[in-house]
């Protein structure tokens, strides 16, 4: 861009890319921290359907940040045609998967109190 003008479409893709990396830090630290809650209260848990339901989640989660941020690659190469759809799409599969762990997560939590 001439002027020192910033590239629009470059400054919205950093932004979505920094907030996908946001919860996919989220997402893995909310594993890796029931994992070590797991270990320490071994023996006596309830609900653990819930909790296995949400690592499951919690792993499509991860994988479609990871698809995300490919996608958001690719579009950012070709300047963003025929890739609107796409992200939309993985962007609301991939926030509703962590949402939905977390409501999972929480019922294990809820119901080991």
């Amino acid at each position: 861009m001439a002027n020192g003008e910033i590239d629009p479409l470059l400054e919205k893709t950093k932004f979505f890319r920094e907030h996908v990396q946001t919860v996919l830090g989220l997402a893995t630290g909310s594993f890796v921290l029931s994992v070590t809650f797991l270990h320490d209260q071994t023996g006596h848990l309830h609900g653990v359907q819930c909790l296995r339901l949400a690592w499951e989640i919690l792993g499509v989660s991860i994988l479609l940040g990871l698809a995300y941020n490919y996608v958001l690659t690719i579009f950012l190469n070709v300047k963003g045609k025929h890739f609107d759809t796409s992200l939309s799409v993985l962007s609301l599969l991939f926030h509703g998967s962590f949402v939905l762990s977390m409501y999972y997560l929480l019922r294990f939590g809820l119901s080991n109190i």
